[in-house]
């Protein structure tokens, strides 16, 4: 969070308080933020798929009228540049700085938006929202969570004591 904070600080110092799309564009760390949490727990897990026509997958014959799931969260957490410089790292540990390294600004296999001919049309935007969001948490709020919990599979990780969480305005000096 305190990388978070620092960043947004150093935007404020040099740019002012608003957040225009320049700004947008220099929250890297914030972007990493993201991009860490769709990571570890990607909103869309899955995408189903109709089989339409057989063809061959490696050595399995998928016959038409076949369900095939692309499994967007399994792809996610298996991606080979982990493997590299930040191949030390756990997948499901909570490491945004992966992102601001060389093999983590590569594209992968992180899709939260899809891919392709049927990339999301509003990733930007959305994108931007979940910037400005946590562009204001860091700058007017702090929070704290009783995190010391185990995590249960649903259809996404949920804490078994509900992450009781604390949120306060943060004086401005």
């Amino acid at each position: 969070m305190q990388r978070l904070r620092d960043e947004q600080a150093e935007i404020v110092s040099q740019k002012a308080e608003g957040i225009s799309a320049a700004v947008l564009k220099d929250m890297q760390y914030a972007e990493a933020v993201i991009r860490e949490t769709l990571k570890i727990d990607p909103v869309v897990r899955g995408i189903p798929r109709l089989v339409t026509r057989d063809f061959q997958l490696g050595d399995y014959a998928v016959p038409a009228n076949t369900s095939l799931t692309l499994p967007l969260a399994y792809l996610a957490h298996k991606d080979p540049r982990w493997t590299h410089e930040t191949g030390s790292l756990h997948p499901f540990t909570f490491t945004p700085e992966r992102f601001l390294t060389p093999q983590g600004a590569k594209p992968g296999h992180l899709m939260p938006f899809g891919a392709g001919v049927r990339y999301c049309l509003g990733a930007g935007l959305a994108m931007a929202e979940m910037k400005v969001f946590l562009a204001l948490l860091a700058r007017h709020y702090d929070f704290t969570a009783d995190n010391n919990t185990a995590w249960k599979p649903a259809l996404g990780d949920y804490p078994e004591n509900r992450l009781p969480l604390v949120i306060k305005r943060r004086q401005m000096s």
